[in-house]
C-alpha cells in the first residue's frame, strides 16, 4: 500500500510543471474534446508505468538493436516536429463547443500521440532512472516485484489524476480560455513541440 501511495504522489507531482504534454492536452481539449485530451495523457501514463517498472526491476523482455532504436526515435522526432509546424501555422478564430461523442479513431489517435511523445524523448530513461534511484534511496518499502509493480502503477495513476484535474480546471474556465487565449495555447503548443523535436534530434548524436 505504501508503494502504491508513493507512486501516486510522485506521478501527480512530476506532471505539474508546464511542458509540451500539458499544453498539448489543454489545446486538444479546447479544439476537440476532454476525452481525446485524456487519451493523450493515458498514452503517456502507460509509458510512464512501463519505463518505471522495467527500470526499477532491471528486467528487459524485449531487446531492440541500436539501428532500430535509432530509426524509431527519428520517426517520433519527425512526427512531433510536423505536428508542431501544423499547430504553429494554424489560424484559430473561434471554435464551437463540441457536444458530440468522440469517435474511437480520435481516441486511438490521441492515445498513440501520447505514447509517441513520451517514447521519443531521449531524456526519459535518464529521468526515470534518477527517479527510481531516489525512490530506492528513501527505503520506504522493500523493492520486491509486487512493490515495484505497485509503485509503477501508482506513478501512472498519479499522472492520470493530474491530467483529470487539469481537464476539470479547463472545463471551469473553458469559455475564457476559448475566446481569449486559444490562439496563444495553439502557438505555444506548436513552438514547444518544435523545440522538443529539435532538442531530441540533437540528443541522437550525443
Amino acid at each position: 500500500m505504501i508503494a502504491l501511495v508513493t507512486g501516486i504522489i510522485i506521478g501527480f507531482l512530476m506532471c505539474i510543471p508546464i511542458g509540451p504534454i500539458n499544453v498539448w492536452v489543454i489545446n486538444t481539449h479546447l479544439k476537440h474534446s476532454a476525452a481525446r485530451a485524456l487519451s493523450i495523457a493515458v498514452g503517456g501514463s502507460l509509458m510512464d508505468f512501463l519505463y518505471f517498472f522495467f527500470i526499477l526491476s532491471g528486467l528487459s523482455f524485449i531487446t531492440f538493436g541500436e539501428q532500430l532504436v535509432f530509426w524509431l526515435k527519428v520517426f517520433g522526432i519527425i512526427l512531433i516536429f510536423c505536428l508542431g509546424i501544423k499547430e504553429l501555422t494554424s489560424k484559430v478564430t473561434q471554435i464551437e463547443r463540441k457536444t458530440e461523442k468522440e469517435s474511437p479513431n480520435g481516441l486511438a489517435a490521441g492515445f498513440l500521440l501520447g505514447v509517441v511523445i513520451y517514447t521519443s524523448n531521449p531524456t526519459l530513461v535518464v529521468t526515470m532512472t534518477a527517479l527510481g534511484a531516489t525512490v530506492k534511496s528513501f527505503e520506504l518499502f522493500e523493492m520486491g516485484r509486487l512493490n515495484i509493480f505497485l509503485v509503477s502503477l501508482g506513478l501512472a495513476i498519479g499522472s492520470v489524476l493530474w491530467f483529470v484535474f487539469l481537464i476539470k480546471l479547463i472545463d471551469r474556465f473553458q469559455e475564457v480560455i476559448r475566446n481569449k487565449y486559444l490562439n496563444y495555447f495553439t502557438k505555444v503548443s506548436g513552438a514547444l513541440m518544435i523545440a522538443l523535436s529539435l532538442f531530441m534530434a540533437s540528443q541522437l548524436y550525443i
